[in-house]
């Protein structure tokens, strides 16, 4: 077994709160992995102040480094509140990127792609209107204060990341009144 599985496996089984790192993107996250395969890492993603903050999907071999344990992480794992943490067990399916991107979408009524090989600081929300083997239409949602919504089209191959359930994201969902 891969050494990076095995502690995929240890991380998921113990729920034991990890900081995962995109290191070519500048990101980090907090989570709690709930599913993975050899292409995807599904997480729970918590914000730096310890609140829930959805689901992530990363592709596995952005991921370029994991970190458990010590003082920081132990901290916030103490502070993140057991009732905001997911009830039940999402069931994402991690087949392909067009099942996440479906079944994410049915689950929460909406997205966030990320293209980050393009711009690393852009990213869609929305919900999906039409998709092929290819492509995705996504019906965007606006920003707060534009409140406009629109559509895009985007190549799968440059998504690089796909969150859900999020704080802002659901704030926009109110916002459109979905």
């Amino acid at each position: 077994m891969e050494l990076k599985t095995k502690y995929l496996d240890k991380l998921k089984n113990e729920q034991i709160l990890a900081d995962f790192y995109a290191d070519n993107y500048d990101e980090s996250d907090y989570g709690f992995v709930v599913d993975y395969n050899d292409d995807y890492l599904l997480i729970e993603k918590f914000d730096d102040e310890c609140n829930y903050d959805g689901l992530t999907v990363f592709l596995r071999h952005n991921i370029s480094r994991i970190r458990w344990s010590g003082n920081d992480i132990e901290s916030v794992s103490k502070l993140i509140d057991p009732s905001k943490r997911q009830a039940e067990k999402m069931n994402i399916d991690l087949t392909s990127i067009q099942t996440i991107l479906e079944t994410i979408n049915r689950t929460f009524n909406h997205l966030t792609v990320h293209i980050q090989d393009i711009d690393k600081s852009v990213c869609f929300i929305g919900q999906i209107h039409e998709m092929d083997d290819n492509s995705i239409v996504i019906h965007e949602f606006g920003t707060k204060s534009s409140l406009d919504r629109k559509f895009i089209l985007l190549g799968l191959d440059d998504i690089t990341r796909i969150d859900a359930g999020g704080q802002y994201e659901n704030n926009l969902k109110r916002l459109f009144n979905q």
